[in-house]
């Protein structure tokens, strides 16, 4: 079994931390290129250099690592941090002292399926329990906010575009509400020991919305999901990801996915980014374009990002989003995977939309 060591970083493991910052984010994601040390390989800032750093290695070399920026009561945390999490909704009842972001969170490619993503979350948490931390914030791109809820965090605001990014899901962490902790079977609730206090939870969760910003298939209202199911299954020009499909069926392979809620000009996807979704648009439109110029509008029902999901290929192109309001169906690989382990007549049929899309658009990349 791997040996898997965590611990705050020195200063020479500091740097480890930030030239790992700088393969994934300007080699494998192509972005924040402008912010780096491109002669050192080295990726940091102000934000990064003020955090506490966790240095991650599995079997003596160095795989991982996550920074906590804590807050300040002196100062407000970076503009857009403040902005995106919207710390000033929590100041009549924290100060920001007792708030901590987690930043950063990194893991080498090879090491994205081990215990180390999780382990290091753990060493993390247990910094900020032990140091009095009550709201822990951080950001997730949609495909990830499954596992993120699964530990406890929460998705409180609406999504907000991180340049370079393309759509971020904010979340927090409300550390003393263990009993949250107990409902959802939070593997982090054995590391929680001590911090339990209900009526400040209470106090802290009085300040979330009622209804997440961020819906599951599951969330939908009946006449809502009706419409989905309507819109998905239908027959069109361009082939959709479920055409063809049963109300059944589409329930089947939809369980609780993720339903997202973007506004005009709101970037989904950046070009030349490693992420692996695709999306089915439910309201509104997607354009696509490249170095500006408008390729394709992406309609109800259709779907993008076929390339990344099934190739595990960089993106070819920037998406945004187009109306009032753009709701997004995001389909991952873990969904993918879901359904090939459960039902893999299911995903066949699936996956020959998929192919049938990816067709057309070489055939007619200019009408898709």
């Amino acid at each position: 079994m791997a040996e898997i060591v965590i611990s705050l970083a020195n200063e020479q493991q500091r740097e480890e931390c930030y030239r790992l910052a700088y393969e994934i984010f300007c080699g494998e994601m192509g972005t924040m290129r402008e912010d780096a040390d491109h002669e050192k390989g080295l990726l940091r800032d102000a934000a990064i250099e003020a955090a506490h750093v966790f240095h991650g290695q599995v079997d003596g070399e160095m795989a991982g690592t996550i920074g906590i920026l804590v807050g300040n009561d002196e100062q407000p945390f970076p503009e857009h941090f403040e902005h995106g999490f919207d710390i000033s909704r929590f100041l009549p009842v924290v100060p920001r002292s007792k708030m901590a972001i987690n930043i950063r969170f990194l893991v080498r490619p090879e090491y994205r399926s081990s215990q180390l993503p999780f382990k290091l979350m753990v060493e993390a948490a247990k910094f900020q329990f032990s140091t009095g931390m009550k709201l822990i914030f951080c950001d997730c791109q949609p495909h990830l906010l499954n596992l993120y809820q699964g530990i406890g965090f929460r998705p409180y605001a609406p999504v907000f575009e991180q340049p370079g990014f393309g759509v971020m899901v904010p979340l927090v962490y409300v550390a003393p509400d263990v009993a949250h902790l107990r409902n959802i079977r939070s593997p982090m609730i054995r590391y929680a020991k001590g911090i339990d206090d209900p009526a400040e939870a209470a106090r802290l969760v009085a300040l979330l919305p009622e209804q997440s910003p961020v819906l599951t298939t599951t969330d939908l209202e009946r006449a809502s999901w009706a419409e989905t199911v309507g819109l998905l299954s239908q027959a069109r020009e361009r082939t959709g990801a479920f055409e063809g499909f049963t109300e059944e069926e589409i329930k089947a392979f939809l369980d609780r996915g993720q339903v997202l809620d973007c506004i005009d000009g709101q970037q989904i996807v950046v070009k030349g980014h490693g992420t692996r979704s695709a999306y089915v648009v439910l309201e509104g439109l997607a354009e696509v374009r490249l170095e500006g110029k408008l390729l394709a509008q992406i309609g109800e029902g259709e779907l993008f990002g076929e390339f990344a999901l099934l190739l595990a290929t960089k993106r070819t192109a920037d998406v945004y989003a187009k109306g009032e309001r753009v709701r997004l169906l995001v389909l991952d690989e873990r969904t993918l995977q879901r359904l090939l382990d459960g039902n893999a007549a299911l995903a066949a049929k699936f996956l020959l939309n998929l192919s049938k899309s990816l067709a057309l658009r070489l055939i007619n990349p200019a009408g898709r």
